[in-house]
């Protein structure tokens, strides 16, 4: 039986939340650590770090020893925009002081960065890069060698059908192959299992019937929307402080203490008090 709370690792606050679309996943990595405890941990695209720098805070927490590896230009696609050197320069200083012992940034393409890893050695792959149909199964497909016998691969992005987002499609044609899980929030994510040596608890995840299904979906979704909820509650308190800062600068500006004068003593006071001056 499917028991995630075996895992308590699912149920920690990520340390290092970044505006993603990834948040709601985030308490699934940290149970996927913890079941599989993988040997490498790959993840090709990671943006400001908000899924990366949880699978390491997971790694941290259940000590697996993993050796983690993020994989990215850091210059930005069509898909999710352009960066600036400040994106990289910020996940460095949240990830370096507790994860540089086991894990490094990779900054290149996926398809140079190939030559870093030996055929069969990566336990743990997700694929979060640039979106479209052709690019999802040309990373799968480069990548598929590199996989391990325990090997498991991750897809963003499975339940998103607009502009030119693919895959969805590629989905639907490689899951047949394999062991496979989609959780269908958060933008969707597929779970693969491209290895044949499986952990009992992936084994009864992958097995499970449409009842089971719909519980686990519902469990992580109800743990995702927590820590979606509360970055938006942080913006939101942000966004207040902001402006009470704005507020109290307004207040204590020349132009308001003009403004003051006008409402209450009108233009001829303002008037003389120009003409004493003078």
């Amino acid at each position: 039986m499917f028991n995630p709370l075996e895992h308590p690792a699912c149920l920690e606050f990520p340390l290092q939340l970044e505006e993603t679309a990834w948040a709601g996943h985030i308490p699934f990595a940290m149970f996927l650590i913890s079941a599989l405890r993988p040997r490498i941990f790959v993840e090709l695209g990671t943006h400001r770090g908000a899924s990366y720098c949880a699978f390491c805070q997971a790694v941290k927490s259940v000590k697996t020893k993993t050796s983690c590896y993020a994989v990215d230009t850091w210059q930005g696609d069509a898909h999710a925009g352009q960066f600036d050197a400040k994106v990289l320069a910020k996940l460095k200083a949240d990830h370096d002081p507790l994860y540089a012992d086991f894990s490094r940034f990779i900054q290149s393409t996926f398809d140079e960065a190939l030559t870093h890893f030996a055929d069969g050695s990566i336990d743990l792959l997700h694929i979060d890069g640039f979106h479209t149909y052709e690019a999802v199964r040309h990373d799968y497909e480069t990548w598929k060698p590199k996989m391990s016998e325990r090997g498991i691969v991750l897809f963003h992005d499975t339940n998103v059908r607009e502009r030119d987002f693919g895959v969805w499609k590629f989905w639907n044609e490689i899951s047949g192959e394999f062991p496979h899980f989609e959780f269908l929030h958060g933008h969707g994510l597929g779970v693969l299992a491209v290895g044949d040596d499986l952990t009992g608890d992936l084994q009864s995840l992958f097995a499970a019937d449409e009842n089971e299904t719909a519980v686990i979906r519902q469990f992580f979704h109800a743990l995702g929307e927590h820590i979606d909820f509360m970055w938006h509650y942080r913006q939101q308190n942000e966004y207040v402080q902001t402006l009470q800062t704005y507020e109290e600068i307004v207040q204590h500006s020349r132009v308001m203490r003009l403004y003051r004068v006008f409402k209450d003593e009108g233009v001829g006071s303002l008037a003389k008090k120009a003409t004493k001056r003078q």
